[in-house]
């Protein structure tokens, strides 16, 4: 698969949700985040949801609930504890897609209304698809792997007819750890490995979701689109980066619709851009870039059908912007993600 380099912010905050499930979770080992004062300090701190989280805050409520626990596998363990709802509405997205290979892309689409210190990716053969967990910042282990278990469920839901959807799952732990892993996560084939991923099975792709409701779908969408566009954030690029996204079908992704809800003239906006050391113009090439490369890898959608998703004009716009991007066409990069030799 062709590189194609995504682009975050160096500095990654997280929202205060993951104190509130771990707290909550604790619960079932019979400790609580106040036996420690710095945990339960930064608990306090972050009991508004308009907030977000320093990576090292969240890392450090994560350092404190493995001691309290005494469970080296507590993140991995935390899914059947208790499952955020912000992880369910992203699971009724998923059920309500009409293949498992749209649900799988709805997932990675908003995880980060789940946690913004992970991002996934779609990796195709000919046989598997790889959904890798790529870290942004330094995320504490015990976070990547609680997610390993929201998704290692979402999953299983997903596999209505057991038909071992998940191959193999990869961790970054030790030989002697994988048995309890594999317990843990439901899968047989666990292995060790840099990084951590899913092995799944490509032919259920296609694989139609009895689950699948259009009339619902669209609504979910949307909702989720909206909730993306305006999680909380301090970071004026990621604001305006969601918003574009959340604007991108509408054919009206005009600065000045951005900068209205922020109650900023566009003008202002785009000085305040300058002064991050970007552009409005450059925002919406990344957005568009990025969301191309996601759905032509996702191979559900036509490129026609992608292009006004993107808010092209046409077609022949989009085929140029993505020779810009990538040094080839949509039809070239689509072949070699999809169906490599």
């Amino acid at each position: 698969m062709p590189e194609v380099l995504m682009t975050y912010n160096a500095r990654v905050r997280e929202r205060p949700l993951w104190a509130s499930v771990i707290a909550q979770a604790l619960q079932q080992y019979g400790v609580s985040l106040q036996q420690s004062s710095p945990a339960h300090t930064l608990l306090e701190e972050n009991l508004n949801a308009s907030r977000l989280m320093e990576q090292d805050a969240c890392s450090l409520i994560w350092d404190e609930a493995t001691r309290l626990t005494e469970d080296d596998l507590f993140g991995m363990r935390l899914y059947r504890m208790f499952c955020p709802t912000s992880f369910n509405a992203i699971a009724l997205v998923a059920q309500a897609s009409p293949t498992i290979g749209t649900a799988l892309q709805n997932i990675a689409r908003f995880l980060p209304v789940v946690s913004t210190q992970v991002v996934i990716e779609l990796c195709h053969s000919e046989e598997h698809v790889e959904i890798v967990l790529h870290p942004l910042g330094t995320p504490h282990m015990q976070h990547i792997e609680s997610l390993m278990g929201f998704l290692a469920r979402l999953f299983r839901m997903l596999d209505l007819n057991n038909e071992e959807l998940v191959r193999s799952i990869q961790l970054g732990r030790m030989p002697s750890e994988l048995a309890d892993c594999a317990r843990l996560l439901d899968c047989s084939e666990i292995t060790v490995g840099e990084g951590y991923r899913f092995k799944l099975a490509k032919h259920l792709f296609i694989s139609p979701l009895a689950s699948a409701d259009a009339f619902l779908l669209s609504r979910f969408t949307d909702a989720m689109q909206d909730l993306l566009a305006n999680l909380p954030s301090d970071d004026l690029v990621e604001q305006v980066k969601r918003r574009i996204q959340q604007l991108l079908g509408s054919g009206d992704v005009s600065a000045e619709r951005i900068a209205a809800p922020m109650n900023i003239s566009s003008r202002h906006l785009r000085r305040k851009l300058s002064q991050e050391g970007t552009s409005y113009e450059q925002l919406v090439d990344e957005v568009r870039r990025d969301a191309a490369v996601r759905m032509i890898t996702g191979g559900e959608l036509s490129l026609t059908s992608i292009a006004y998703e993107l808010g092209f004009l046409d077609p022949s716009s989009f085929t140029r912007a993505f020779r810009r991007w990538t040094d080839m066409s949509p039809t070239a990069f689509r072949r070699q993600v999809v169906a490599p030799e």
